[in-house]
């Protein structure tokens, strides 16, 4: 199941750096583009539900193999896509293969919750991390991989090979994989409490995922202005998710030492709002894009998205909340899932819908007035409302009497720090 989940997530990613360009090759607008990206995960949504069902009929396992083959032969169709030369029929087979890898992914997904539930119940959370950690190390090398594969071998390699691993992967589930029929998976429809401050950490954590989507969609075209090449690209698509998997561990351990979560989101969207005002950069910065600002502004974003999941997590356990039956924390987890898969289908849409009629910086600018909004939710958890007066009245004043900006900005953090914190 690990070496599936390795594979399914390089396999999502290694798109990135250069599909966009082949869409804009064959004619095809951003918006499609970001529907034909966007559509994998709905599928997932609507299809996920149904396989869980059907394991009353037919074996997990069965699923597994199914869905592992069937993304593997997706893949490797769409590697021949660049031969149709017409934009229509290019816009329907490339939407087809990726609803059939949303088929085949959803399948997986259902089919490996459910033989971990069984056969790993003992050790259920070391399970989950490794496979988890096999996802996230597929999804960091995709990219760069699928750029430099594109490189050596055209448009076809990359989905040859990654979809190869995953036949591969398939025919070997087959043979060393039990046809045992004990198992069981347990599911409850999903809910969400009726909680304005767990509303607002599930959004966002969905918001920290629509933000990845519509970065994988717009990023290749923004990075198209320094001609790069697609190993180049696929390098620069790692620094967001490298910088993520680093710090997550971080802000996870400050999460534990029981540092107050909701800070932590804060932190993040703050760090997030400095990163994609930056990378455009926004027009109201008058400095023209660099790379090494982009370069930059991605790691800041990875950072600031770490804090805001990890934050939003920790702010959602079940047992600050209070909840003590288990079934009530599966539809919480349920509810999270649903709706991060949501925002994996508006992020690309959004993003391509953007980038093709107002342009990639006025784009970002409305990534960066959601994250401005998401610190004002934030906001309305805390005293902070009357701690920012008082701090602006304070700060004016040791402005009025230095003029320099640094300590305007340093005495109000320290104002709302001490009397935040009571020191």
């Amino acid at each position: 199941m690990a070496y599936g989940n390795f594979c399914i997530g390089a396999n999502g990613s290694l798109q990135a750096p250069f599909f966009p360009g082949e869409c804009d090759i064959k004619g095809v607008s951003s918006l499609i583009y970001g529907l034909i990206f966007g559509v994998f995960e709905l599928v997932i949504i609507v299809t996920c539900p149904i396989f869980s069902k059907m394991f009353a009929y037919v074996t997990p396992y069965f699923f597994l193999e199914f869905g592992l083959f069937l993304i593997g032969a997706t893949a490797v169709l769409f590697g021949v896509l660049d031969k149709v030369t017409r934009s229509l029929e290019f816009s329907v087979f490339a939407f087809s293969l990726r609803m059939g890898e949303g088929v085949g992914t959803a399948a997986f997904i259902a089919s490996s919750h459910a033989i971990r539930s069984s056969e790993f119940s003992r050790h259920a959370a070391y399970a989950h991390m490794v496979l988890s950690t096999a996802s996230s190390l597929g999804s960091l090398l995709g990219s760069p991989v699928g750029g430099a594969l594109f490189t050596a071998g055209g448009y076809v390699m990359p989905f040859v090979v990654f979809g190869g691993l995953l036949l591969f992967g398939s025919l070997v589930s087959i043979v060393i994989l039990p046809k045992s029929d004990d198992y069981t998976l347990n599911s409850n429809p999903v809910s969400l409490r009726n909680q304005s401050d767990q509303l607002v950490d599930v959004l966002v954590i969905a918001g920290c995922v629509a933000l990845t989507g519509f970065n994988d969609v717009t990023l290749a075209h923004h990075l198209s202005q320094f001609d790069l090449s697609p190993i180049e690209i696929g390098s620069i698509f790692i620094a967001n998710r490298l910088a993520y998997s680093l710090v997550f561990f971080g802000w996870r351990k400050l999460g534990r030492l029981e540092f107050d979560a909701l800070w932590i989101s804060i932190l993040g969207t703050v760090i997030n709002i400095i990163g994609l005002s930056l990378i455009g950069p926004v027009s109201f910065i008058p400095i023209e894009p660099k790379l090494w600002l982009i370069i930059v502004s991605l790691i800041i974003i990875g950072i600031g998205l770490a804090a805001k999941q990890v934050g939003s997590f920790f702010s959602n356990r079940s047992a600050s909340r209070g909840y003590l039956n288990a079934n009530l924390t599966h539809d919480e987890v349920s509810a999270i899932n649903t709706l991060t898969s949501i925002a994996a289908f508006v992020g690309p849409v959004t993003g391509g819908y953007l980038i093709g009629t107002i342009g990639y910086r006025s784009a970002t600018e409305v990534a960066l007035a959601l994250e401005i909004f998401t610190v004002i939710q934030f906001i309305q958890q805390t005293n902070l409302i009357k701690l920012i007066i008082f701090s602006s009245i304070f700060s004016a004043y040791t402005f009025n009497r230095s003029q320099n900006l640094w300590i305007l900005i340093f005495g109000q953090t320290i104002f709302i720090f001490l009397k935040y914190f009571k020191i």
